[in-house]
């Protein structure tokens, strides 16, 4: 019994630490963002699991019409036959940044996979851009890390950016309707917002991001937020 209770309590400690430090950090991150945000008066466009084929380039031409940069998490099994994409981002001034290859939940794989999808991802990007800077600023899919997944991206000194505001383009679609007001209120003092460009079944979602990206630029300009990357806004922190 008493060795049943040890196991017992070693596994909810271990949970606690895997999960419960990284969930923290992770709380903690988006709460230092949001503050570093509004304090500048800033707006940060960023984008996931693009490249797509078709809402990729679409948001590029709104952001060079209204000049503009934004910043770009990268799936890595994205980006066979879409080079050309990742190419155009970077030649346009924009932030590259890393999504992991295969976008898995850290809270579900062992953590050596979730280490070695991060790696795989930036693999990717290097060889599309025919560069070698090893790693680049990591998202975490889904928002989650385990302990040892960023104790590792600590050791490599990788900035780790989570969002502060979320368009809701990956919402239901009753959910997105009651709540995304919401979020444009967030808008206003300045925010790191979420969208994603992947190809998606139907061009519905397409024409709603687009519309969603157009609405944060207009909310910007009213309130007088600049509008720049993630690097940007990093190198306003002190």
């Amino acid at each position: 019994m008493c060795l049943l209770v040890s196991i017992v309590v070693v596994g909810v400690v271990g949970a606690i630490l895997n999960f419960g430090i990284p969930l923290i950090y992770g709380k903690w991150c988006r709460k230092a963002l949001k503050q570093s945000a509004i304090a500048n008066r800033t707006m940060v466009l960023t984008f996931d699991d693009g490249p797509g084929n078709r809402l990729t380039p679409a948001i590029l031409a709104i952001l060079s019409e209204c000049n503009v940069k934004a910043t770009f998490f990268l799936i890595g099994r994205n980006i066979p036959e879409r080079e050309h994409i990742v190419q155009r981002i970077a030649a346009e001034g924009h932030d590259i940044c890393s999504h992991g290859f295969n976008h898995l939940n850290a809270w579900k794989v062992w953590p050596w996979q979730s280490i070695r999808d991060i790696k795989r991802g930036w693999v990717a990007i290097d060889r599309v851009l025919g560069t070698c800077k090893g790693t680049y600023p990591f998202r975490p899919p889904y928002g989650k890390l385990n302990l040892v997944t960023l104790l590792y991206l600590w050791s490599k000194y990788v900035p780790i950016i989570y969002w502060t505001a979320d368009i809701g383009d990956t919402w239901p679609q009753e959910k997105r309707k009651r709540q995304i007001h919401m979020e444009w209120v967030k808008m206003h003092e300045g925010a790191v917002v979420l969208a994603h460009d992947f190809d998606r079944t139907t061009d519905r979602i397409d024409d709603y991001v687009l519309e969603a990206i157009q609405k944060c630029l207009t909310i910007a300009w009213e309130s007088q937020l600049k509008v720049c990357t993630f690097s940007e806004l990093r190198k306003t922190v002190k």
